[in-house]
């Protein structure tokens, strides 16, 4: 562990994230950024019913200013105020229809947070295009590091997406504000100490994991906008004696995963996008069972039962959930979203509702699905999310199919196209009946580049 005189592995990567310009990153990385963003823009529009989402609004309009610069992904709510506010509005948006995107090897949703955050800061100092790419590709880069060094232990206790997500969002924004080393590193360690997120919503579907990515990006925004100021932060919040690789890692950290091969490998290409609208715990096993039935000619009523293999993290999330008795949280039981697939061909954004949730068919279904634990495919996790399905039919025959790669994934990622469509999907679930406006909306993340500012992404 260094000594307080020594170079940390956390000051070589604040180092890094404070002087990357935009000339640095691969074209890729930038197209990825923007796929992303699109994504996540059509995820926040989907999710802005939800009572967590009204409630936050309701919060803002009696806390946060009543005017300012930074907007609402949902333009029917006609409101701007401050960044954190904006912020904390948008990344719970994004989180609740669980479309949005995964960063494999950390365990996170990056996405969620780092987008809400970097848009309501950009939007309130009139960052360019250019500026919001940089500082997404840092707070990517920085949040989803240090979910890899946190590692796997750490995922069973807290939701990585909150305790990553907040300093990556703090090393985005002090971006944004052009903070130098010493008070960047004052932000990440004001966000690190500020870093929570625990599981026990998943047991009563309650709706602490939109409360995790808001408040991610509120308490990211006020470490980096008080650092500014003078606020002071633990500058080694990662591998300090009392930092967060000793207090919220029950096992092994992963140190190096801090800041080796900085500016060569980027986290945005290692994110995976979700196709089907539950837990990416989910996906593989939703893959593996789709293409079995399609290959076999296997229907929904010829199933008698579905062995599941599959990783230890899968079982502790997806068991938590119990039946699923709302719509929500029934996309985080195993079982309820096979059930789904095998049904309707598909596990898509309109597939989930209350009506599905009283069908017999698909509790019957559900009540026959068993997951167990695969040491072979756990070994590859979180570098691999692989899945695999045993089939028992009625007639008395069993099938069997793996899958190694998700759609989705970096290996199988989305095209231009489909993440149109997914957008266009999202918006008319939230109810957007314009698809001219989607279509414009669509325009500009394609060109972001160029634009001069990134305000008016609203539906």
């Amino acid at each position: 562990m260094p000594t307080s005189n020594q170079e940390t592995r956390t000051d070589r990567l604040v180092k890094w994230a404070v002087d990357l310009k935009y000339a640095d990153i691969p074209d890729e990385v930038v197209q990825r950024t923007k796929d992303f963003f699109l994504d996540t823009l059509g995820c926040a529009i989907a999710g802005r019913s939800h009572p967590a989402v009204t409630a936050l609004v309701r919060f803002a309009a009696q806390m946060g200013p009543s005017s300012g610069k930074s907007e609402l992904i949902d333009g029917s709510q006609n409101v701007t105020t401050s960044p954190a506010f904006a912020s904390l509005i948008n990344a719970a948006a994004s989180h609740v229809v669980e479309q949005d995107d995964l960063h494999n090897r950390s365990i996170m949703h990056p996405a969620t947070v780092i987008f809400p955050a970097a848009l309501a800061v950009s939007q309130d100092i009139g960052a360019s295009g250019k500026d919001f790419i940089v500082a997404c590709v840092v707070g990517y880069e920085v949040g989803c590091r240090v979910g890899e060094y946190l590692g796997k232990s750490h995922y069973e206790r807290f939701h990585s997406t909150a305790t990553g997500g907040v300093i990556g969002v703090a090393a985005a924004v002090a971006h944004l504000l052009k903070l130098d080393v010493s008070q960047t590193l004052s932000a990440v360690g004001t966000a690190g100490t500020q870093a929570a997120g625990l599981w026990q919503f998943l047991l009563d579907a309650t709706h602490s994991k939109q409360v995790h990515t808001a408040k991610a990006c509120f308490d990211g925004i006020f470490a980096a906008y008080s650092s500014r100021d003078g606020l002071l932060g633990p500058r080694d919040i990662l591998e300090g004696p009392r930092a967060m690789g000793i207090a919220l890692v029950p096992g092994e950290t992963n140190p190096e995963a801090i800041d080796q091969n900085l500016g060569k490998e980027f986290a945005v290409l290692r994110s995976s996008f979700k196709w089907h609208a539950s837990c990416r715990h989910t996906h593989p096993s939703v893959d593996a069972l789709l293409n079995l039935m399609e290959k076999n000619q296997v229907a929904f009523d010829d199933i008698e039962s579905v062995l599941v293999p599959t990783y230890q993290a899968a079982i502790n999330v997806l068991s938590l959930s119990g039946n699923g008795e709302t719509v929500h949280q029934s996309k985080f039981s195993m079982g309820f979203v096979l059930a789904i697939a095998a049904k309707k061909g598909q596990a898509m954004i309109t597939d989930f509702t209350e009506d599905d949730l009283k069908d017999t068919s698909l509790r019957e279904f559900q009540n026959r699905v068993t997951m167990k634990y695969d040491a072979d495919i756990d070994a590859e996790f979180p570098e691999r999310w692989q899945g695999a399905v045993i089939v028992e039919c009625k007639s008395g025959k069993t099938f069997t199919e793996s899958t190694k790669f998700a759609k989705g994934d970096p290996e199988l990622p989305l095209t231009r196209p489909e993440i149109e469509a997914k957008a266009h999907a999202l918006a008319r679930y939230g109810g957007i009946k314009d698809s001219n406006k989607i279509d414009y909306l669509i325009k500009r993340a394609w060109n972001l580049e160029n634009e001069t500012n990134v305000r008016g992404f609203t539906f």
